[in-house]
C-alpha cells in the first residue's frame, strides 16, 4: 500500500519519464532507420534532376518486370541473379523516363492517339505487333489487322482461371513500351537527320582507305631496355597522370577488395558415413521386381527422379556403364561416386531399341489462336480425333489428310517416314524411341511449336542393346558438425588477422582474391558464384584496412580485406600505380631508344640497322585500313610512313611493340573516281551509330542521386 502510495505521489514525474522515453525511443528509431525522416529519404530511392523515384513506385515497377521475366520464361523459377539484374534494369529505366520525358517536351516531340493506333492496326503496323502470331491469319500466315481489332474488343474477357483484369494489364503495358519506343525512334531519327557528310569528307575517306605504302624499318623492341635501368620517381608518376587525366577518370567510386574463402565441403568422415547409409538401402533397393517398383523407391529416397528411357551405351555418361551391358537385370552396381553423389545404379530392364522409327503423325496448330473460345474448340477438335482413332480404330490417315495442320503431313496421310534418333525434340524423340507400343496413338505436346501433335509409331527396326537404369543418388554433403568446424576456422582466421599486414601474409597460404573496380550497385564477385551483395555492402561501409566478418556466400564462408577506397573522379596515384608506371617505363624506353637511334646517325634505314645490329625488314601495301606490319598492328608507323616523302627516313615512332624507323620506298595512290557515295553512306552510318549514345551523353549531364544502396 505504502509502494503505490508513493506512486500515486510522484504520478507526474512517472508520466513525463514515460514520455520522454517513447519520445527518444522514436528519435533513436528514426535516426536509425533507412526509411528515416531526420535523414530526409522517406521513401525515396534516388532523385533524378530534382525528381523523385519513390521507393513504392520503383517496387511496383520492379514487380512487373518480374512477372514479364516470369512470362517470358514460362513460369520458371528466377534467381538472385536475375532478380537483381531486373532491379538495375528497372532503375535504368525510371531513370530515363524521368530524363527523357523533359527532353521530349522541349524538343516537341510527340505521339498521339491516331499514330497509336496506326502502329497498333494500320498499314505501318510496328514490328511488334506485326510478328505477333496471334495477329496473323491462319491460312496466310500474314499480319491480319482485323485480328488486333478483335483482340482489343476481348480485353476484359480472361481465360478462365486467370486473374481478373490481366489481359488488360498486359496489353496496357505492352502500348506503353510501344509509345516509348515511337518517342525514342523518333529522338534518334531527329539527331540522326542533322547529320551532313560533305562531299570532301567522303573523298578523304576513300584516299585514306585506298592508299597504301612499301617501306622498310627498324624496330627496337622495347624489352632491349631493361625495366631496372628505367629510374621511374612519383613526380613522373603525378605528371603522367597531369597529362592524361582521361585515363584515370572514375565516374563513380569504386573499391579493391581481398578476400580468402573457405569450402564448405564434406569431410572424409562425412562422404564414408553417406557411403555406408546407401549400402545400408542396398537391400531394400533389390527387392523391386517391375520398374515402377524401381521408379517408386527412387522418387521416395534418391536426390535423382527416375528416368524411364532407354540408352544405348552412347547415350549414358555414367563411369559404370559397361556394367549396365555385362550385369544380369535387377543387378545393382555401386555405391560408386559421380559427379558430387554417391549412387547406386539398378539395371531396371534391358531391351534392344532402334536407330530410326517409321512414324505417322497429325499435327492440331494453336497459332493464331487468340482467345480462350478458340482455344477450347481446338481442344475439343484434338480430343475428338484422338477417341476416333485409339478407341474407336478409326483409320489414321483419313484424320490426317481431313485435319492436320501440316500441308506436306496432310497429303501424305500423316505418313512422315522413317524418323532418326535426334530429329524431333526431346519428349517427342524419347515417346516414340522408349515408349510407344506399335499402333497406339499418343499426344505429344510440341517444345518448339505451339502444336500438339497426335503420334503413332507404325514400325521399328531394333539394332541395339539399350538399358533402363534406377539411380540411388545422394549428393555428398558435409554435416552439421563438419559446417560448424568449417565456420569456426573461417571466424577464427578473421579474428586472428585483424590489421592488413598480418591478413596479407596469412591470406598467401590460402590463395588470396583480389577484385578490382567493385562498384556500389554489384552483387557478385569474380572467383565467388551466388550473390554476395551483404559482402559488398560491407566494403561500402568500411575504411581501407578494415577485416570484414564471416560471410557466406553461396558454398563458402568468406573473409575479406578492404584494400582501397577508390572516389569519383581522378584516381588516387596509389590506386593505380603500376598501370600508371608502366606507361611511363614506356615512355622512359621510348626516350632512351630514340636517343640510341640519334646518336647512330644513319642514313638510311639499313644503315640504321648494320649499325645497331638489327635487321631491316620490309612491308608492302600498308594502308590505314590494313595498318599491319608483317603481323605487327603499328597504325602510328603506317601513318608516319604515308607522311613521309618516298626516300626520306623518318624520326623514331612510338609504336606499340618497339620504336621505329621508317624509310618510305613507295606510295601508291588510289584510282580517280568520281562516285564517293559508298563512302558518303559508311560514314553515315558511323555517325548514326553514334547517335545511339545520346542517352548516355544525357544521363551524364543529369543529377542523379542513387539512393539504391540504403535499400538493397
Amino acid at each position: 500500500m505504502a509502494a503505490i502510495g508513493s506512486i500515486r505521489k510522484h504520478s507526474f514525474l512517472l508520466v513525463f519519464l514515460i514520455g520522454a522515453s517513447i519520445v527518444g525511443f522514436l528519435i533513436m528509431d528514426a535516426t536509425n532507420s533507412q526509411f528515416s525522416v531526420l535523414k530526409g529519404r522517406k521513401d525515396s530511392i534516388g532523385k533524378v534532376n530534382g525528381e523523385k523515384i519513390s521507393y513504392s513506385d520503383f517496387s511496383k515497377k520492379f514487380d512487373e518486370n518480374v512477372k514479364n521475366m516470369e512470362t517470358q520464361m514460362r513460369g520458371m523459377a528466377i534467381g538472385d541473379n536475375q532478380r537483381n539484374m531486373i532491379r538495375t534494369q528497372t532503375w535504368n529505366e525510371m531513370v530515363s523516363d524521368i530524363i527523357f520525358k523533359k527532353i521530349y517536351e522541349r524538343l516537341g516531340i510527340n505521339v498521339t492517339g491516331d499514330e497509336m493506333n496506326e502502329l497498333a492496326m494500320g498499314e505501318n503496323a510496328s514490328p511488334y505487333i506485326k510478328q505477333d502470331q496471334q495477329f496473323k491469319n491462319p491460312q496466310t500466315g500474314q499480319f491480319d489487322p482485323s485480328l488486333v481489332r478483335l483482340y482489343l474488343g476481348r480485353l476484359d474477357q480472361d481465360p478462365e482461371g486467370v486473374e481478373p483484369g490481366t489481359v488488360r494489364k498486359q496489353w496496357l503495358r505492352f502500348e506503353t513500351n510501344l509509345k516509348q519506343n515511337e518517342y525514342q525512334q523518333k529522338y534518334n531519327n531527329l539527331i540522326s537527320k542533322g547529320f551532313y557528310v560533305p562531299s570532301w569528307m567522303a573523298e578523304m575517306a576513300y584516299n585514306d582507305q585506298s592508299r597504301t605504302v612499301d617501306l622498310r624499318y627498324v624496330q627496337l623492341p622495347y624489352s632491349d631496355v631493361n625495366d631496372a635501368d628505367v629510374k621511374v620517381t612519383d613526380d613522373d608518376l603525378k605528371k603522367y597522370m597531369e597529362d592524361h587525366p582521361d585515363k584515370y577518370k572514375e565516374d563513380e567510386e569504386t573499391r579493391k577488395l581481398g578476400f580468402v574463402s573457405f569450402d564448405i565441403a564434406a569431410s572424409a568422415s562425412d562422404s564414408a558415413k553417406m557411403r555406408s547409409d546407401l549400402l545400408e538401402r542396398r537391400a531394400e533397393f533389390a527387392q523391386g521386381e517391375k520398374a515402377s517398383d524401381d521408379s517408386v523407391f527412387v522418387k521416395i529416397y534418391s536426390d535423382v527422379p527416375f528416368d524411364e528411357v532407354y540408352y544405348d551405351k552412347d547415350k549414358l555418361a555414367s563411369p559404370v556403364r559397361d556394367s549396365f551391358f555385362m550385369l544380369p537385370v535387377k543387378s545393382i552396381v555401386g555405391p560408386y561416386v559421380d559427379g558430387n553423389s554417391y549412387k547406386l545404379a539398378k539395371i531396371s530392364d534391358r531391351k534392344m531399341i532402334s536407330d530410326s522409327v517409321h512414324v505417322r503423325e497429325i499435327k492440331i496448330s494453336f497459332e493464331g489462336i487468340n482467345s480462350q473460345d478458340a482455344a477450347n474448340i481446338k481442344f475439343r477438335q484434338l480430343d475428338s480425333i484422338y477417341h476416333q482413332i485409339d478407341s474407336l480404330k478409326g483409320d489414321f490417315g483419313v484424320f490426317a489428310a481431313a485435319f492436320s495442320d501440316d500441308p506436306v503431313g496432310k497429303l501424305k496421310r500423316g505418313d512422315i517416314g522413317w524418323v532418326k534418333q535426334g530429329a524431333k525434340d526431346k519428349y517427342y524423340n524419347d515417346l516414340i524411341f522408349y515408349r510407344a507400343q506399335k499402333g497406339r496413338t499418343y499426344k505429344v505436346p510440341s517444345q518448339t511449336e505451339n502444336a500438339i501433335y497426335l503420334v503413332q509409331v507404325v514400325e521399328d527396326r531394333p539394332s541395339k542393346q539399350a538399358v533402363q537404369v534406377a539411380y540411388l543418388a545422394k549428393e555428398i554433403v558435409p554435416s552439421a558438425e563438419t559446417e560448424r568446424s568449417i565456420y569456426a576456422n573461417a571466424t577464427s582466421f578473421a579474428a586472428d588477422n585483424q590489421n592488413e599486414a598480418k591478413f596479407l601474409d596469412a591470406a598467401k597460404k590460402l590463395n588470396i582474391k583480389t577484385v578490382e573496380g567493385l562498384k556500389k550497385e554489384d552483387f557478385t564477385l569474380n572467383g565467388l558464384t551466388g550473390s554476395a551483395r551483404d559482402l559488398i555492402k560491407w566494403a561500402f561501409n568500411a575504411k581501407k584496412g578494415d577485416i570484414s566478418p564471416v560471410f557466406t556466400v553461396d558454398k563458402k564462408h568468406v573473409v575479406a580485406i578492404l584494400e582501397q577506397v577508390r572516389p569519383k573522379g581522378i584516381e588516387p596515384l596509389d590506386a593505380v600505380r603500376d598501370a600508371v608506371r608502366s606507361e611511363v617505363v614506356k615512355d622512359k624506353k621510348f626516350a632512351l631508344l630514340s636517343k640510341k637511334i640519334s646518336d647512330a646517325k644513319a642514313a638510311s634505314v639499313d644503315d640504321l640497322a648494320a649499325k645497331l645490329g638489327k635487321t631491316a625488314m620490309q612491308a608492302d601495301r600498308a594502308s590505314f585500313a590494313n595498318p599491319s606490319l608483317n603481323g605487327m598492328f603499328e597504325p602510328k608507323v603506317v601513318a608516319t610512313a604515308l607522311a613521309t616523302g618516298t626516300g626520306k627516313v623518318s624520326q623514331p615512332v612510338e609504336g606499340n611493340s618497339g620504336v621505329f624507323v621508317v624509310q618510305t620506298i613507295a606510295v601508291q595512290e588510289p584510282a580517280k573516281v568520281t562516285d564517293f557515295s559508298m563512302y558518303t553512306m559508311s560514314a553515315k552510318q558511323q555517325l548514326q551509330g553514334k547517335s545511339r549514345k545520346a542517352e548516355d551523353v544525357e544521363r551524364k549531364l543529369a543529377k542523379i542521386d542513387d539512393n539504391r544502396f540504403d535499400f538493397f
